[in-house]
């Protein structure tokens, strides 16, 4: 099932800032190093607040494109993947922010390594789906 115009939208829009925060606050953080710490407190911020738009454009999935992708059997592998995966990111990001210094460490590369696994996941469900539908050209006899 495609999405709508805004939907569609505000999803990509969601994803985009949330990988590009993401991305950037680790390379900063990680990568780099040194002294980020204005940068990568604005950088956190802003991947918390885009990651809770991203939660509420894919919760107005559910209820249609979810449902619809799983009575018509399409892209199911990736789907339920994108799903579960949205959800271990959801989990492992409160564990950073409520859970204890024994749990912050392992929540972190968690969510780092499914962090990145979306980033190459969503397109490639948005390609298989636009892949799927566009029609196959009919032979006539």
């Amino acid at each position: 099932m495609r999405l709508g115009f805004w939907q569609r939208t505000a999803v990509l829009a969601a994803v985009a800032m949330v990988s590009l925060t993401g991305i950037s606050w680790f390379v900063l953080h990680d990568v780099i190093g040194g002294d980020w710490i204005d940068t990568t407190q604005l950088l956190l911020t802003l991947h918390g607040v885009s990651a809770y738009a991203l939660l509420v454009a894919i919760g107005s999935l559910l209820p249609l494109h979810v449902r619809a992708g799983w009575l018509r059997r399409r892209n199911i592998l990736t789907g339920i993947t994108v799903t579960a995966i949205m959800a271990i990111l959801s989990v492992t990001a409160l564990m950073l922010y409520y859970g204890g210094e024994e749990t912050q460490s392992a929540a972190k590369w968690v969510h780092l390594a499914f962090g990145f696994g979306c980033v190459i996941l969503f397109p490639a469900h948005a390609f298989l789906r636009a892949k799927s539908d566009t029609p196959t050209p009919s032979i006539r006899r």
